[in-house]
C-alpha cells in the first residue's frame, strides 16, 4: 500500500479524534481547559498536515504508473483498537501508565517496515518518554490538574 493512502487515513482519523476530544471537553471551564485545547490543536495539525502530505504525494505521483491504493485498514483498526484499550485501561492502571503502554506499544507496532527493529525501539522510547514527561509537565505542574490513578499511579 502506497504511504499517500496511509497519510489521508491518519490525517482524517487525527482530524476525527480531535473533533471528538474538542466536543468532549465542551463543559471544562477556566484555565483547566486550556492544555486540552492546546493538545486537541496540535492532533487537528498533526492530522492537517498528514492529508495535506499524502494529498501532495499522491498529486505528485500522478503520473507515475502503479496499481490503485488501498486503506490500510490494519493500521486503522490497530490504532482504533489501541485507543479504545487505552481509554478501558485507565481506570485499571492509572493515566501515566497506560500513557506510557499506548505510547511506546503503538509506536512498535504502527512502525514503517524501513525501520530496523532497534531504531524502532529507540524511537519509540524516545516519542514515549518525551510525550509522557510534557503531559506530566503540563498536567502536574503548570495546570495541577488531578489525573485518573490506578493501580500503579
Amino acid at each position: 500500500m502506497r504511504s499517500s493512502v496511509r497519510d489521508i487515513a491518519a490525517g482524517l482519523f487525527s482530524l476525527f479524534t480531535a473533533a471528538v476530544f474538542f466536543c468532549q471537553s465542551g463543559n471544562v471551564e477556566g484555565l483547566g481547559r486550556l492544555y486540552p485545547r492546546l493538545i486537541i490543536g496540535f492532533i487537528a495539525l498533526g492530522g492537517v498536515y498528514l492529508v495535506g502530505l499524502g494529498l501532495w504525494k499522491r498529486i505528485s505521483a500522478r503520473d507515475k504508473p502503479g496499481g490503485e491504493e488501498t486503506v490500510a485498514r490494519k493500521r486503522v483498526a490497530m490504532i482504533s483498537a489501541f485507543s479504545l484499550s487505552y481509554v478501558l485501561i485507565i481506570p485499571l492502571l492509572g493515566f501515566y501508565t497506560t500513557s506510557v503502554l499506548f505510547l511506546f506499544g503503538s509506536s512498535i507496532a504502527l512502525n514503517d517496515a524501513a525501520y530496523s527493529r532497534r531504531k524502532a525501539a529507540l524511537s519509540a522510547c524516545v516519542l514515549t518518554l518525551v510525550m509522557c514527561f510534557c503531559v506530566w509537565a503540563g498536567f502536574s505542574l503548570l495546570l495541577h490538574v488531578p489525573t485518573p490513578e490506578g493501580i500503579f499511579f
